[in-house]
């Protein structure tokens, strides 16, 4: 119902309260009734400050701000109302030394440390927890203490000290044990581990009642020394890790504090002395042992385990070299050794470089070629065959930025370019025959716009002509949509366009047309036709051949088309027919005007001549109109293997 009722922002803050009022008032209920002994006990030995960071350790978001305000405000309200907490309660010098302590901490800490809620590194909390957080904390407790003139100038550094060990006591044992065992109950705990957990605790526990509580009486007293229990806490290091070794060193504290306040067992004389300084030193040497070792093997088993990750990664499907800075190779994989065909023992000593395909056929010595990049790469194998890689070179650098290794990762490609090769084949099949489908059916749709065409010039004699003009044009289309439907390429040859729209325009008007084609050894075949002058050529051949049929070709059934070439460089068409050109120039020549338009800016001229009685129009084509050499001998050759 509480959940239901407060709103979520508020949570944080009222939870921090309730927490630091319990707390607060149990541990002064606890001085109250625990005596001076307990009280003076209890100053050796600040958990405070440890709880107060490892719960703000806990928090994400801002959640830490919420709750070490709602920690603050319910701290306050205790110390400013006693009744609850007795005279021996908690001072506002001690809530602002625990703040100190808990907030410089945490920033610390979550600087320098892991992610929220991870236990930080013994280094960093030694250092960063007990060291800079607590004596801080400490500092500022001493320093309000000494202002409000509790304190003479001669004792304030012995107070100062004095709390400043017991704080960072406090953030050594609270701190960790909060967090690894919130860890270590998240991750479950294997039976196994359990059980020799208890069985562990168990024996210390009976072995703390001997030494710290004066337990089993006289004769067991010879051997009642604090040092039995760094076998415990060796034994929890190895074993438990470190939130067992955490909850074994709080036990021993725990027993070793209770009988230096009952003036029981090895501390019972520790606080008359030298006022708990023999216990605070030895509950801070067993935890650096204890926590040392646990967080040694820990992080050892951690890199352990990456190791093995790590060797496992390393066989993989791609080859992988390592070299040292120098390019020395120190390791080599299975793949790699099996692209290239080496042993291990030929490849380790050697450089890179000495894979690498050179221009001599030969592989060399020296540094590493490849700079920190990706790039395509053509290395030899042991038997002298050439293959290409994906090659990545990746620099592999110390704390100080300085290159320490190089980490080479080579992928065998051949495959994959035989796969793009057969994938481009398959796509330009496929294009293949959706542009000849495309062709075609252009080329069927005009061919039955030219017989409509007819149809209706049949129909009305009067349009006749002008109809039978317009087919012409269409049919000249078609016939080179029919042609690049038959051709693989997106080109057509030149006097296959000629031969075909000749003899269209002579079925169209009754003319029967001459052909002249140069022989077969000519290499006229070679010809091609650029795409983008496919349509204008066309037009303009039936233009031309249309005019010489009108003038004088359909009455003295006379007209001839011939081709000539000249091989690598040139080509002439010539259309003839019987009669004369008129006295006005070319460009006003009726039938002209249209050719006139569509000639294209280069390539391509048009010369009108009178030969005796033949008026004959020389066309004249090369480059780029036309395409001929290597490249239409390629696509010769590809549509004769299709």
């Amino acid at each position: 119902m509480f959940t239901h009722v407060v709103p979520t922002a508020w949570r944080p803050l009222l939870q921090g309260m309730g927490l630091a009022a319990a707390w607060l008032g149990g541990l002064g209920l606890l001085v109250s009734t625990g005596g001076a002994g307990f009280g003076e006990a209890l100053g050796l030995l600040h958990p405070t400050g440890g709880l107060v960071l490892a719960l703000l350790l806990c928090r994400s978001g801002h959640d830490h701000l919420r709750f070490g305000a709602g920690l603050a405000l319910g701290g306050l309200c205790m110390a400013l109302w006693r009744p609850w907490t007795g005279e021996e309660g908690a001072s506002v010098a001690e809530l602002l030394a625990w703040g100190v302590e808990a907030g410089l901490g945490w920033r610390l800490l979550r600087r320098q440390g892991p992610e929220h809620a991870a236990l930080p590194p013994f280094r960093q909390l030694l250092l960063h927890g007990g060291g800079w957080a607590a004596g801080s904390g400490a500092l500022a407790w001493a320093g309000v203490m000494l202002v409000a003139g509790d304190w003479a100038v001669a004792e304030w550094v012995v107070r100062w000290l004095r709390w400043w060990a017991g704080s960072a006591l406090g953030v050594m044992l609270i701190v960790p044990l909060i967090l690894s065992w919130r860890q270590a109950w998240r991750a479950g705990v294997p039976p196994r581990q359990l059980a020799e957990g208890v069985l562990l605790y168990g024996l210390a526990c009976a072995a703390g009642s001997v030494i710290f509580w004066g337990w089993g009486g006289p004769g067991l007293r010879p051997l009642a020394h604090a040092y039995w229990l760094f076998l415990f806490v060796v034994w929890a290091g190895v074993r438990l890790g470190v939130a067992g070794t955490m909850g074994l060193l709080c036990l021993v504290a725990a027993q070793a504090g209770w009988g230096m306040q009952q003036r029981q067992g090895f501390f019972a004389q520790d606080l008359q002395a030298s006022g708990g300084l023999g216990y605070g030193a030895y509950v801070m040497i067993l935890f650096l042992v204890g926590m040392a070792l646990a967080s040694y093997l820990q992080e050892l088993r951690r890199q352990n385990a990456e190791a093995r990750i790590a060797a496992i990664a390393f066989e993989c499907q791609e080859g992988l070299l390592i070299t040292d800075a120098q390019g020395v190779i120190l390791r080599a994989n299975q793949s790699l050794l099996a692209m290239s065909g080496y042993a291990a023992h030929e490849v380790l000593g050697r450089t890179p470089h000495f894979l690498r395909a050179s221009s001599s056929g030969q592989g060399s010595e020296g540094p590493p070629p490849w700079p920190a990049r990706q790039l395509r790469a053509w290395l030899r194998r042991k038997s002298g065959q050439r293959y290409p890689v994906w090659l990545t070179c990746t620099p592999v650098t110390n704390s100080r930025a300085q290159v320490t290794h190089h980490v080479f990762t080579l992928s065998d490609i051949s495959d994959w370019r035989r796969q793009q090769a057969l994938r481009r084949q398959r796509e330009q099949a496929q294009r293949d025959v959706l542009v000849r489908e495309v062709h075609h059916r252009i080329k069927n749709n005009l061919q039955g716009i030219t017989g409509l065409l007819q149809t209706l010039g049949q129909r009305h004699p009067v349009l006749h002509e002008p109809l039978a003009e317009v087919a012409g044009q269409v049919h000249s289309v078609a016939v080179l949509h029919g042609l690049k439907g038959r051709s693989r390429a997106d080109q057509v040859r030149l006097c296959e366009l000629v031969q075909e729209v000749a003899e269209g325009v002579g079925a169209l008007w009754c003319v029967a047309i001459a052909m002249q084609l140069p022989p077969p050894d000519a290499g006229a075949s070679a010809y091609r036709i650029q795409p983008a002058e496919a349509v204008p050529l066309a037009l303009i051949l039936h233009e031309l051949i249309l005019n010489a049929v009108k003038h004088g070709g359909r009455t003295h059934q006379d007209v001839q088309v011939g081709i000539e070439v000249q091989q690598g460089r040139q080509a002439w068409l010539t259309i003839s027919n019987r009669g004369r050109w008129p006295d006005a120039p070319p460009e006003g020549r009726v039938g002209l005007e249209l050719v006139a338009t569509l000639m294209p800016r280069s390539g391509a001229a048009l010369a009108l001549e009178q030969l005796g009685e033949r008026a004959v129009a020389r066309l004249s084509l090369q480059a780029p109109v036309l395409q001929w050499g290597r490249a239409a001998s390629v696509l010769e050759k590809h549509e004769h293997e299709s």
